[in-house]
């Protein structure tokens, strides 16, 4: 219970302060330039996240009883930066296919270059967060993502003002990967033994389960990239602006609920018996700090707006609403994502997250002419379904044991 409040502590601060950053950046840009760059952001989180590979699953689930721990770490952090940067220069280059717009604001080969190493740092500190969860030092989670990075990513618009949208997108990946880096660090001082890239045989012998949780990962953030770009193109960057600022501002209670499961599945993981005991209260917690988060969000939603001007007001207020909303169905699939981990049931992972994201994409490109109010719909329908499917297949035929499994004994 301390851990859960001190990430939802963290997750206040980061969200908060993300918040304040898209205040100064409504002030200082236009909405146009605030539109692209929610687009770049949205993208550069989401590639971060499909650099994971699934060591940010896996590493939680093997550090624990890691023979290499430090080598581990070293390893994933390796592998996490290279695949950064390579899918960051993949989606730069396909972008005059895909949104000629976001094509015109990484148009030469060093803003290029400069974006592949900004989601590359940004990866590495998103691994950096489940380390810190796995080894149980959310002190020093706290005060590098809830205190460092806040400071800079508030302070770096100020110094990069006039550089568009670019320079907005700038400001985050700097911040971001400072913290990273400076995780790494930290880390390294608490985790034993060699930092010689060599993983541990607990590592390796769950190449097959990381391979599986990279797969729901990838599908779970798939909408999270396409929204923008769907929205972009169906109604024009100024509308993608107002969602993309909706969308921040509901990712305040997205990020409690997801860092409430993320700090759960590491507590399960730690746990060598009673682990149906402990799900069972994380999803009460998950769906009571949804459904509170959902209400007050119902109501503040256009004094949050107002912070960011008269335009997101009158064109993100509803789409708000909707969205949070949509959080209470996110934290039923995060819980069911969960289950579905613990029962290292790797068809039935794959399985049921394909279905929730099709979901979303498919009712997301129908109904985006309709409105950006439409396209938060998609995203909470296909989250519930998700969690609906998820909790389903643990039920009935992926159950989880009790009991911690002996990880060297598990087929790679």
């Amino acid at each position: 219970m301390s851990n859960s409040l001190l990430v939802f502590v963290t997750t206040i601060l980061m969200a908060g302060a993300g918040a304040v950053f898209w205040v100064i950046a409504a002030r200082l840009a236009s909405p146009q330039d605030v539109g692209l760059a929610g687009s770049l952001v949205a993208a550069g989180d989401s590639l971060a996240l499909f650099a994971q590979l699934g060591l940010n699953i896996a590493i939680v689930r093997t550090l624990p009883a890691s023979s290499r721990k430090a080598a581990d770490v070293v390893t994933a952090a390796l592998v996490v930066l290279t695949a950064g940067a390579a899918f960051a220069l993949v989606y730069a280059l396909l972008l005059p296919m895909t949104s000629p717009r976001l094509a015109d604001v990484l148009s030469s080969p060093l803003t290029m270059a400069l974006y592949a190493v900004l989601v590359a740092v940004t990866a590495l500190n998103v691994l950096t967060d489940s380390v810190f969860l796995a080894i149980d030092r959310v002190w020093s989670f706290l005060r590098l993502n809830g205190v460092l990075m806040g400071v800079l990513k508030c302070g770096l618009p100020f110094l990069l003002a006039g550089a568009g949208a670019f320079g907005l997108y700038g400001s985050v990946g700097l911040a971001v990967g400072a913290c990273g880096v400076a995780s790494v660090l930290v880390i390294l001082r608490h985790v034993p033994g060699s930092r010689t890239p060599r993983p541990s045989p607990q590592l390796l012998a769950n190449r097959g389960f990381a391979a599986a949780g990279y797969v729901t990962y990838v599908l779970t953030v798939l909408p999270l990239l396409v929204f923008p770009l769907i929205v972009v193109n169906a109604l024009g960057s100024a509308q993608a602006g107002a969602y993309f600022i909706s969308f921040q501002v509901a990712a305040l209670l997205n990020a409690v609920v997801l860092s409430v499961a993320n700090l759960s599945y590491a507590e399960v993981e730690r746990a060598q018996d009673g682990r149906h005991a402990v799900v069972r209260r994380s999803g009460l917690l998950l769906l009571g700090g949804a459904v509170l988060g959902c209400a007050a969000m119902v109501v503040l939603a256009p004094y949050f707006l107002a912070i960011f001007g008269s335009h997101y007001v009158d064109e993100g207020t509803t789409t708000l609403r909707v969205l949070a909303l949509a959080c209470v169905g996110a934290a039923f699939n995060y819980w069911g994502m969960l289950r579905l981990r613990l029962a290292a049931h790797l068809t039935a992972m794959i399985g049921v997250q394909v279905i929730s994201t099709v979901v979303m994409l498919v009712l997301a490109i129908l109904l985006a002419p309709h409105g950006t109010v439409w396209v938060g719909a998609a995203w909470g329908i296909g989250h519930a379904v998700g969690g609906l499917l998820g909790y389903l297949a643990t039920a009935i035929f992926a159950r989880f044991p009790d009991r911690a499994p002996d990880l060297e004994l598990e087929p790679a």
